[in-house]
Formats: C-alpha cells, sequence, structure tokens
C-alpha cells in the first residue's frame, strides 16, 4: 500500500485548515477567499434558535384543522434556475444535492436531460431494501454479527442504483432518529420502512414508524403498560414527547413559511403543554414484538410490526391537542385517531419542508422556500416549470415534496446570482460518500474496512456515522446558530456547525487522506476494497490547471473559489515531474500530484460549503 508522503500531507493540511478555520469563524470576504456561504437568507428567520429539550409550558391550544389545499402552479421568478441540465458543472451541481454524490458516468447520463423527468424516473426505480438481503445471507450461512449494520451502510448509499431514494433514507433518518444499538436485524426492518415509504405519505410513514420494534425499544414505550394507574404508575411519556416535538409539529404554531407566529406581545405561540403529553402518552401502550407473549418476543418480532396487547393498554379516557379518544377505546383505533389528529395539524408542512431543506440543499432556507415546499406537501402535488407533474394529490406526499426541493427555481443559478448566503454546509457523511463516488471505488465492500464500522470519533474519523446520532436531537439541532461566528451574528442557522468545527477537521482530514492514498485497514488484507479510480485524473496530472479545473466540475460543480483554485494549482506546480524520468517514476509521481490535489479539493471551505 501506498505510504503518505509527510512533506505534501503537511503542506496541504495546513493550507487547507486555515482555510476551513477562516470559515468557520466568518472571517474573510470577496471573490478570491474562503468566506462563509451557507444558508438562503441574507437577515435573520425569525424564531431560528436551538430546539429546547425541555416540554412545553401550559398554553390553551385550540383544536388543529387541516391547513387548506391550494392549487398548485409551476415556480416563476425573475432570476431562476434551469429546468434542464446544461453543462458538466450543472449536472455535478445538481447530482451533488440529490444523490450521494456525482459520479461521472451519471455526469454524462444527465446532461441534457430535464431535472423534473430525472428526479420522476428515480422515484419509480425500486427501492433498496437490506432486510431480504440479511436474511438471505444468513441463511447461506454466513455470520451476521451485531456491527453488520453499521459497517456496511457505507455500502449501500455507495453503491445502490435508487440514490435519491437512498438520500431521502438518509435525511429522514435524521428527522425520526433511532440509533443503531447493534440490532442488525431491527435496524435492517427501520432501514427499509424509511426506503419503501420515502416517496409515500408522511401519515403512512408515521404509521409504521410507530409500530417499529427499533423505534420502540429505542424511545421506551416497548412493552409500555397502561392497566397501572391505580397503583400510581403513568405511562412512559418518551414517544408523545418526540413524536409532537421532533417528528411533526415542533413547540410553537409555525406560518406557512416555517416562521413563528407571535401573539398580541409578538411571542411565539405554544402548541401543548404537559397534560396533552400525558394523555397522548396513554395512547402508546399495550405494544409489544410480534409472537410469544407480551414479555418476550418470537423469532421474527425483530423485524415484524409490533402488536397491540389491548389489556395493557390504557382503558382511560385521552386527550390531547384537542381530540379526546374515549375510555375503553382499543389500542389499534387510539393510535390511528391519534396519528389523524397529529398529521392533521397544519406545522406538519412547514415543519417537516424546512427540515427536508436543510438536509438537501440549504442551510438556512429562506422562508419563501419553505413556503413552496410546504404547498408541494399541502397540496400533495409538484408542477414543475417544464409541465412534470410529481405526486399523488394526497396532503403528506414526500415525492411532490422532495420534487420540491430540488426543482426549487433558486438553485442552478449562474454563480453571479447566487447569494453569498446560500447554501448548505456538507456534513462529513456526506463529503466522503461523495468522494467514494467521484473516483469510482472499485470494490466498495464496507464490510472489510475496520474504519467504517464506528466513524462517529472527530479526533480520528469523521465524527459522524448514519443512523448512529448521539441523542434523539440528531447530530445536530435544526435550529442551531454558531456562536461566535459571522453567520450566528447574522442569525443564521447553521446545524452542521455542531460538528463541523476546527476540532473536527482534523480526524476528518486524516481519515480522507488514508482514503485517498488507499492505505486503509482491511479485515482481510488480501482483498483490496475502497480502491479510488483515478485514470482520468492521471491524465491530466501533467498540467496542473487542468486537473484543478475538472475536480472543480466534478466536486464542487464549478464553484470552487478563485483562491482555492489557485492556492491547489501553486502547490501541485510545486511538485517535481521529470519528463526524462522512466514511466514507473513519472506515474508515481503523477499520482503524488493527483492525490495531493484531491486531498486539498475536500478539505477546502468550497467543498464543504454547497453553494
Amino acid at each position: 500500500m501506498r505510504k503518505l508522503k509527510p512533506a505534501w500531507h503537511h503542506r496541504a493540511c495546513t493550507m487547507a485548515l486555515a482555510s476551513v478555520l477562516t470559515a468557520c469563524s466568518g472571517g474573510g470576504g470577496g471573490n478570491t477567499s474562503e468566506a462563509p456561504i451557507i444558508g438562503a437568507s441574507p437577515t435573520p428567520t425569525p424564531g431560528a434558535t436551538a430546539t429546547p429539550t425541555p416540554s412545553p409550558s401550559a398554553s390553551g391550544t385550540p383544536a388543529p384543522t387541516p391547513s387548506p389545499t391550494p392549487t398548485p402552479t409551476p415556480s416563476a421568478a425573475s432570476t431562476s434556475g434551469p429546468a434542464s441540465i446544461g453543462s458538466p458543472q450543472q449536472a455535478a451541481l445538481f447530482l451533488n444535492y440529490a444523490t450521494f454524490g456525482a459520479t461521472k458516468s451519471e455526469m454524462l447520463n444527465i446532461e441534457g436531460r430535464s431535472t423534473a423527468e430525472w428526479v420522476r424516473d428515480e422515484m419509480a426505480k425500486s427501492p433498496t431494501l437490506l432486510l431480504p438481503q440479511y436474511q438471505a445471507r444468513n441463511n447461506s450461512g454466513e455470520d451476521l454479527n451485531k456491527r453488520t449494520f453499521e459497517r456496511e451502510i457505507w455500502s449501500t448509499m455507495i453503491n445502490s442504483d435508487d440514490q435519491l431514494r437512498q438520500r431521502m433514507v438518509f435525511a429522514l433518518s435524521q428527522i425520526l432518529v433511532v440509533d443503531d444499538g447493534d440490532f442488525t436485524y431491527q435496524m435492517a426492518y427501520y432501514y427499509d420502512i424509511l426506503s419503501r415509504n420515502a416517496f409515500g405519505n408522511y401519515r403512512d410513514l408515521l404509521q409504521d414508524v410507530t409500530y417499529s420494534p427499533r423505534m420502540a425499544d429505542y424511545l421506551t414505550y416497548l412493552e409500555n403498560r397502561g392497566d397501572q394507574e391505580e397503583e400510581g404508575r403513568m405511562p412512559d411519556e418518551n414517544y408523545a414527547r418526540e413524536l409532537l416535538q421532533l417528528f411533526t409539529i415542533g413547540l410553537v404554531e409555525l406560518n406557512m413559511d416555517g416562521t413563528p407566529k407571535l401573539d398580541p406581545q409578538g411571542q411565539p405561540v405554544e402548541i401543548y403543554d404537559n397534560t396533552d403529553i400525558m394523555g397522548l402518552a396513554r395512547v402508546f401502550t399495550g405494544l409489544s414484538r410480534n409472537g410469544g407473549n407480551y414479555w418476550s418476543s418470537g423469532p421474527d418480532g425483530r423485524h415484524t410490526p409490533l402488536v397491540m396487547w389491548d389489556q395493557y393498554h390504557s382503558p382511560h379516557e385521552k386527550t390531547f391537542l384537542g381530540l379526546t379518544i374515549s375510555e375503553g377505546t382499543g389500542g389499534e383505533e387510539s393510535i390511528s385517531r391519534a396519528l389523524d389528529q397529529i398529521f392533521a395539524h397544519p406545522n406538519v408542512a412547514p415543519f417537516i419542508s424546512r427540515q427536508l431543506i436543510q438536509r438537501f440543499t440549504g442551510s438556512n432556507p429562506h422562508p419563501a422556500y419553505v413556503k413552496r415546499v410546504a404547498t408541494a406537501f399541502e397540496t400533495g402535488q409538484y408542477i414543475s416549470r417544464d409541465g412534470v407533474e410529481i405526486g399523488t394529490g394526497e396532503r403528506g406526499d414526500l415525492g411532490a415534496t422532495i420534487a420540491a426541493v430540488l426543482l426549487d427555481e433558486t438553485l442552478l443559478l449562474n454563480t453571479s446570482d447566487v447569494p453569498v448566503t446560500d447554501g448548505k454546509i456538507r456534513e462529513p457523511a456526506l463529503r466522503f460518500i461523495q468522494f467514494a463516488r467521484a473516483f469510482d471505488m472499485r470494490n466498495a465492500d464496507s464490510g472489510n474496512e475496520q474504519w467504517l464500522g464506528d466513524t462517529s470519533s472527530p479526533a480520528t474519523r469523521l465524527g459522524q456515522h448514519p443512523f448512529r446520532s448521539p441523542s434523539v436531537f440528531n447530530f445536530y439541532r435544526p435550529g442551531y446558530i454558531a456562536p461566535a461566528t459571522e453567520t450566528g451574528e447574522a442569525g443564521l442557522t447553521a446545524p452542521e456547525f455542531q460538528i463541523v468545527n476546527a476540532s473536527s477537521y482534523i480526524g476528518y482530514s486524516n481519515f480522507m487522506a488514508n482514503y485517498i492514498q488507499d492505505r486503509t485497514s482491511r479485515y482481510n488484507k488480501d482483498v483490496n476494497t475502497f480502491e479510488p479510480d483515478y485514470t482520468v485524473e492521471m491524465s491530466l496530472a501533467d498540467s496542473p490547471t487542468e486537473l484543478v479545473n475538472h475536480l472543480d466540475t466534478l466536486l464542487t460543480g464549478g464553484r470552487m473559489l478563485e483562491g482555492t483554485r489557485a492556492n491547489i494549482i501553486d502547490a501541485v506546480d510545486d511538485l517535481p515531474f521529470d519528463a526524462d524520468a522512466s514511466s514507473d517514476q513519472q506515474e508515481e509521481e503523477r499520482l503524488k500530484r493527483v492525490e495531493l490535489a484531491i486531498m486539498m479539493a475536500t478539505s477546502s471551505p468550497s467543498y464543504f460549503i454547497q453553494r
């Protein structure tokens, strides 16, 4: 395996780290420096504050009613992005939004196509499902240990053909949070719930999530008894609280654009209080795993829906959000009525829409953008500028919602038309997967990669691992505003800055350097996995400018800032290249140039910040 060359690696890290620190602190400006470029609003979004942990205080919230259903119309703006892909740069930019990263072949395939038609075609692809794969492998005698899921999730994200669906799965996993908990079958089943419902209806997704063994374990309502209140034991409130606060409606009433509604005193209007939580908690009692009895699981209990045992379901009246379920109502009916009532709340559309924008295209989405997406959620339909219709017409259609996110008029603008505050901070997991896809990782079998078993350490790895959120609030809170930064002073939400910072940069840099140079630790050292293919890049290594132009298109969609380009070109040009040397030596010198250029590009704020 190739070893790291300390001299050029130290230079690359030093130059890139200086640029990242400048961006994270908000310093710099102009066209030749890496200024902070995040969000989509140059002014603070009202109410954009970190989500508090405590339950809401008392409020007399009236019974919710569904929002009106306006007729969808194509977006229109005086300045808008194109409805089709017109250049390699636009191809890479769009694919880096809508998938886990552009590949060279997909860039060629999408150029000239309607973006809306591409989205529609992606939604028609069969979903990648994990549980059938795991069951087949287990039946063939393979030992699936407790780390199978957390290792092999990388292969699914890198290799799957249904890329838009899998990006949606990742986004939904950061809203409807569980952790992997060493439960391979439970997690495979939960993953498949998100995959099947990725473009379905959000109400159906809430139903499936509620009856999933992994969520019941994680938020502690599994075997939650409601028949013991006379003894002073109240039902567990965890799921009731998080279902409202994090999965559906938040804490305060919202306008359709995601901004909070204000009372006559100018304060946000709280939706519910702890009595609502107590009433809703009674709904989620009597659920246990399939098979066996209430206290023990059958052989399929880990990967089949929970079942209701009415004798353990709370017989008491359940009142919350203006709804009263009469005493004696059965458990399944209580859950159905509760989810209907929550889903009908007008907050659901803007609350979920804003978070989906954050996970795909903008860390601080402009209220007008949120409203356009929330309208697609409400109507269940999106009509693109070139007339492509997406969605069933039913409220809560996630296909229409994500189409509105990805096909918005503000995306794919000419660089000169993009506000300096536009864009998304790309989190570490997305950066790594994009790198793997951009350079066509050969044999991307993550089960053989020791370092992919747990990448959550910020000191030595990525500081993030899919499906291993440190808390129910995800890796970062959607309302997070980074302190002591220019973005913070401007009131811009920057969720990813909770894990993308100066301290985590070094771990990311070293992790990436080892994958860039193909020198990672493998379980079976006789099998080479995650080998990058640099064939195209090696052909350009004699010309640093052409090499950087290529990386600019592939990795940043042609939006690498001039200061970064100049630094990489100068650094690559400084590496020796002897035209009279042997062919083997020339190849080694070209390889050093390619690795240095990729290392600097993937460590730069132009790569960290997608715009």
